[in-house]
């Protein structure tokens, strides 16, 4: 049975200075299976509301930002992520045979990130080059330059174009050509502190840092007789680290061939410490291990935000690859 549900819900932003900040928001929902609730979320976290408990709702709207929509049914729960701005916005979502489309009408953002994905998807179906890719994401970045969702485009020019200086530097004057007051928004730092720490790393002298072993006591990185020093930037609450370090753990001795030494550094703190801890002892892993201390952390001099970082460095601690894959260390070391 085809179930319509109409909701409407007004959405106010209270500002003495303006009134440009107000969303008024409409929905239409369809749907082919009945639906407990319909939870509606900002990305910071500070906005949840559940449309099918009330149709009217007052929250200060004063970022234009990505929202979630997330649809429970009796089996299901559905996931979707949409960039809205501001004005009066009229919201499609249709779930029809297990599927989520949202269309929203009067948002200049939404349609800017509804072709971007489409264009994208269209170029991975057709097996674009890296080239093709590479001009279509600055073609999208310049297009979104004047709002928050270029830094999204960033990050994905960004890992696209992980040791390539010449691009990084390109992204990184695109960048700064923008306004503060967009850079202030908070989806801009994890793009331009990453972008600095790429850019500024030619060098990294690890005799200034110290760390602490599984025992506590204070520690120092030495290359030895190896040619490499792979330094490996995690923390145990990454899903992606602790799936890498499985493949480490199996190709370890081919590390060892090319005289790469492996070191772990953890930024766990707190109670952290413990669980870091744990998993050491119960993973075994035949390298080295440990945790950054608060001060003087290296991975805060780097401003590293995305896990795992992998920087290798050769034995005057130049910087040779500095990614987030694995296989990009694997690639340079020719282990496969």
């Amino acid at each position: 049975m085809k179930i319509t549900i109409k909701l409407i819900a007004l959405i106010f932003a209270n500002f003495l200075f303006s009134q440009e900040n107000a969303l008024n928001l409409s929905i239409e929902i369809v749907s082919d299976e009945k639906i407990e609730s319909i939870v509606f979320q900002n990305f910071r976290g500070n906005i949840s509301y559940d449309f099918s408990e009330n149709t009217k709702l007052n929250f200060n709207n004063e970022l234009t930002e990505e929202y979630f929509f997330n649809i429970k049914t009796n089996d299901s729960l559905y996931k979707e992520r949409v960039w809205f701005d501001k004005g009066n916005l009229k919201v499609d979502l249709s779930l029809q045979s297990q599927v989520v489309r949202i269309n929203v009408k009067g948002s200049e953002i939404f349609n800017k990130t509804a072709d971007y994905k489409k264009g994208f998807e269209n170029l991975i179906s057709a097996n674009a080059t890296d080239e093709e890719i590479s001009k279509f994401l600055f073609e999208q970045l310049n297009k979104n330059i004047d709002n928050p969702f270029s830094y999204m485009i960033g990050l994905n020019i960004l890992f696209k174009n992980q040791n390539n200086r010449e691009v990084l530097s390109q992204l990184s004057g695109i960048i700064n050509s923008q306004p503060q007051s967009l850079k202030n928004h908070y989806t801009s730092g994890l793009l331009i502190k990453t972008l600095k720490s790429k850019l500024n790393s030619g060098n990294i002298n690890i005799t200034e840092y110290k760390f602490l072993d599984k025992n506590n006591k204070e520690s120092e990185i030495l290359i030895e007789n190896n040619d490499y020093v792979l330094l490996d930037f995690w923390h145990t609450a990454c899903p992606p680290c602790i799936k890498d370090h499985i493949e480490i753990k199996e190709i370890s001795n081919s590390f060892k061939d090319k005289k790469t030494k492996i070191v772990s550094l953890s930024s766990d703190q707190g109670s952290r410490i413990e669980t870091w801890k744990k998993y050491l002892k119960t993973k075994n892993l035949p390298w080295t291990n440990y945790l950054e201390k608060e001060e003087n952390s290296l991975t805060n001099s780097l401003e590293i935000r995305i896990f795992p970082t992998y920087i290798l460095l050769d034995k005057e601690n130049n910087v040779v690859v500095y990614t987030n894959s694995l296989s990009d260390i694997k690639t340079k070391l020719e282990i496969k």
